[in-house]
């Protein structure tokens, strides 16, 4: 009878490894500001300058109602507060030439007294008109909505030739510059994930992009339904390249403090059985032929490429199958044609 054919097989080694305690959790992302800007006046919208989608910066304008008649008023009360500023460097000026003639006993107290009371005067009026003057250019400038910080136009609820009121909202604003991660953890793990917990981010959106960040802020009060507290993860967004709204899975690393070694072999390893187990074949070194046996092994976790299984099956060093082991059998030649990472 022919001797069978050795089957080639590609393999990689058991290894033991540090491994850092994982909590996997699901969260949501907000913008950390949101804001509906309103009109500080009462008008008729006279320019709309952006339009929903836009990004815009601090301070930029986004809409100015007609401020025709606030502009005249403007320009009466500085018409007014300029005479008022003439009159007082003229009756500024009388009271010192007064002051001096008096000083010389050549006028009456009486006559110098009122001249320096008409100077009084004259600056108390000019105050008066400065006040009139900077309330006329408050509500000029009330005519004008600008944006209070950069942010993208979420919702536009006006437009040219249409009357609003103050405290209509006229725009929506989304910071979407930092998104806010919101995960709700188990309360078992209160004290454990802290302020700077290491966490590794994937986007639902773009479940091949991992983003290192850590935990930002941990709110101290338990959701009594769900008995899980609010751990916040803020990741920066100047690229734009996602929303408020979109859903993410986080893995939080709490720290060495709660790390061990394990033994890992790579995923591929693995072949899963009918009943949700696994094993893995492990090859029989120091005999010819070299052949392979099956071992049930007890995944703890998986993590990237490499799965972390129990104690007590495999040995640190033992060769494992990972190429080719779909239709192996126990005692079954083997021929190894390429080890793994």
């Amino acid at each position: 009878m022919a001797q069978e054919s050795p089957t080639p097989v590609v393999v990689a080694r058991a290894s033991v490894a540090v491994v850092a305690e994982e909590l996997s959790l699901t969260g949501s992302a907000t913008a950390r500001r949101t804001s509906s800007i309103s009109s500080e006046s009462d008008g008729l919208v006279a320019e709309i300058r952006v339009d929903e989608g836009d990004y815009v910066d601090q301070g930029q304008i986004l809409a100015r109602l007609d401020s025709v008649v606030s502009e005249h008023e403007l320009a009466t009360s500085a018409a007014a507060l300029a005479e008022g500023q003439a009159e007082l460097r003229d009756a500024l000026r009388r009271r010192d030439e007064a002051a001096k003639v008096h000083a010389d006993n050549l006028i009456a107290a009486s006559t110098y007294e009122s001249a320096v009371a008409a100077a009084e005067i004259a600056q108390a009026v000019v105050s008066r008109l400065q006040a009139e003057h900077d309330r006329s250019e408050e509500i000029v400038r009330r005519y004008t909505i600008r944006a209070p910080f950069k942010s993208v136009v979420a919702q536009k609820s006006a437009e040219v030739g249409q009357w609003v009121r103050r405290g209509d909202a006229v725009f929506r604003l989304v910071d979407a510059e930092v998104l806010r991660i919101d995960v709700p953890v188990p309360q078992n793990r209160f004290g454990t994930i802290v302020k700077g917990t290491p966490a590794g981010i994937r986007f639902d959106a773009a479940p091949d992009l991992r983003i290192e960040a850590a935990v930002t802020t941990v709110v101290p009060i338990s959701d009594p339904a769900a008995r899980t507290f609010l751990a916040r993860i803020e990741v920066d967004n100047t690229d734009h390249r996602f929303t408020p709204g979109m859903s993410a899975r986080i893995v939080l690393r709490p720290g060495e403090a709660n790390s061990r070694s394990a033994l890992h072999v790579p995923r591929d390893a693995l072949v899963r059985m009918d009943d949700g187990s696994h094993r893995v074949w492990v090859v029989s070194d120091g005999a010819e032929p070299v052949t392979v046996r099956p071992v049930a092994v007890d995944v703890e976790r998986f993590q990237g490429s490499e799965a972390f299984i129990g104690a007590g099956t495999l040995e640190a060093g033992q060769r494992v199958v990972i190429r080719g082991n779909e239709s192996l059998r126990e005692g079954q030649p083997i021929r190894v044609v390429e080890t793994g990472g």
